[in-house]
């Protein structure tokens, strides 16, 4: 399953001359045969574990080729996967069925050992599974060969919520204690094989025969380019060498739209953000970090990187359709140049200072975005220097603690408030645990609320801790974005969801996609 630049070369795909991208021809697949989807994704995926993120588009692969225990459909609710069913006897405890007859891609029959096997997983430290701050105060219990319980110390209203994620996919014990390489090779219980894979340039998934799902997948095979020109992206899909694209160009949104050979779907749920290393002088302290949120102009930046596409959030980053959305903190931070003067004056940095900001090149958003910060930012004495790099750069300087700040753009990840605790959660393997990050106060609103099952009880915790978000400030929220997918009309059955699915969304319709 693991594929080599010469085992590629091998098919042909790179022999073929036509529009360059990356270095590497597209011409291959302008020849696709009717059961291959030709989409063309913005990052590219050089580490294929299921159980550490990294990326959106190391979201889709994986969705395709692992499964949950759970997982969501095109509903957003949370359906069986490769559970046929669950049991809730209390709010801290959940049993899971597992379905018969779910095999591996490589044959082996899917049991309870192997659940048991993927949650321990993801609870190891040594892993750096993304959601091990949710699981890690669980027992997990084989109960017989069909069934097995996942139990916390306390309860929790997310739990079964975070096990609909793709980042707790089930894997083979046999097959990941053999000894492969897990970060290049995939072998999963998904709609998709991986039949090629070249690190941080494409992939290729052919329709698992043995899917637990009947009549799915519907595609015979799928060729996953990964192309970080915007421009490049566009004109591919434009001349007819891919059927699909993520991250449609904001730029390019509405000039698709009006075009009669496309669908072009969109919807909010991302938002923008600048992530700072708050363990680290002078961005470990609060006022430093609040002034910078002060001096942002959300306005100008929305309109120059978003085109229309973007609106500014002037709070935390809780959409306003949710129950959980708190009214009165609308306007909380806003442009105020002397009050993010005042603050960094009471820091101690009155005479300004000096900050690195890590910015991915593939965007265009995030080039103009970072170009708008660098200039409010002069404002009030803080010379940013921008870093152009590259997106596993990006990841790799995030996981090792290795910036000033960053910008980065993520949605909520659940529907759920207790998404907070994925990124600000001391236990956090996305954000707060490689820097060291932990806020007692927020810490104990975040454990508090998560073991509440009252709505309402809920909402006044969580309140209380967007309050503390907003006091210590470790991300500045810039806007929501839209997101858009394109495709020619020959695409068949993709459903773009928005809020927290909304980088689950082709994944979910993959397996449901055909072509005319």
């Amino acid at each position: 399953m693991e594929m080599t630049r010469r085992s590629f070369a091998l098919t042909g795909l790179t022999a073929l001359t036509g529009l360059a991208l990356g270095g590497t021809s597209l011409s291959a697949f302008a020849a696709g045969k009717a059961g291959t989807l030709r989409y063309g994704t913005v990052t590219e995926v050089t580490n294929i574990d299921p159980h550490i993120y990294a990326g959106n588009s190391w979201k889709v692969l994986i969705g395709v080729l692992y499964s949950p225990l759970v997982t969501f459909d095109t509903k957003g609710e949370i359906v069986p996967a490769v559970a046929e069913s669950w049991e809730q006897p209390d709010a801290a405890t959940i049993v899971f069925r597992l379905r018969e007859g779910v095999t591996f891609h490589d044959g082996s029959a899917l049991t309870a050992d192997d659940v048991v096997f993927s949650l321990e997983r993801i609870r190891d430290e040594a892993t750096g599974a993304t959601l091990r701050g949710y699981l890690v105060d669980c027992t997990i219990a084989k109960v017989d060969e069909r069934t097995v319980e996942v139990k916390k110390s306390e309860p929790d209203a997310s739990l079964l919520s975070v096990l609909a994620l793709p980042e707790a996919a089930m894997v083979s014990k046999a097959w990941v204690e053999s000894g492969v390489n897990i970060k290049s090779q995939a072998n999963g219980t998904g709609p998709f094989t991986l039949a090629e894979y070249e690190s941080g340039v494409r992939a290729r998934l052919a329709a698992n025969p043995s899917y637990f799902i009947e009549g799915e997948p519907k595609l015979e095979t799928v060729d996953f380019r990964m192309i970080k020109s915007d421009d490049a992206r566009v004109s591919a899909l434009r001349s007819g060498q891919l059927d699909m694209i993520d991250f449609v160009p904001w730029k390019d949104i509405d000039m698709l739209a009006r075009m009669p050979n496309f669908e072009v779907d969109s919807a909010s749920g991302a938002f923008m953000s600048v992530w700072f290393n708050a363990t680290k002088a002078p961005f470990d302290d609060p006022r430093v970090r609040r002034a910078m949120a002060f001096a942002v102009d959300r306005e100008a930046i929305s309109r120059a990187a978003f085109f229309g596409h973007g609106t500014p959030i002037f709070s935390v980053p809780t959409p306003p359709d949710s129950p959980y959305f708190n009214a009165d903190l609308k306007g909380a931070v806003s442009l105020d140049l002397e009050k993010a003067k005042a603050l960094l004056a009471e820091a101690g940095h009155g005479e300004g200072l000096d900050m690195e900001l890590i910015v991915y090149q593939g965007l265009g958003i995030y080039t103009t975005t970072a170009q708008i910060l660098q200039a409010n930012l002069k404002e009030i004495g803080v010379n940013v220097s921008i870093r152009l790099v590259e997106w596993s750069d990006l990841v790799s300087r995030k996981n090792g603690a290795d910036y000033d700040a960053m910008i980065y753009g993520v949605s909520m990840k659940l529907n759920d408030p207790d998404a907070y605790s994925y990124y600000l959660g001391s236990e956090s393997a996305y954000w707060a645990k490689p820097i060291g990050y932990r806020d007692e106060t927020l810490e104990a609103l975040l454990d508090e609320g998560r073991q509440l099952t009252d709505q309402g009880a809920r909402k006044a915790v969580y309140a209380k801790a967007e309050e503390r978000i907003l006091e210590t400030m470790p991300w500045i929220f810039i806007n929501y974005r839209e997101q858009a997918q394109a495709y020619t009309r020959k695409v068949k059955g993709y459903v773009h969801l928005g809020g927290a699915l909304s980088e689950a969304a082709p994944a979910i319709s993959l397996p449901k996609i055909a072509l005319d």
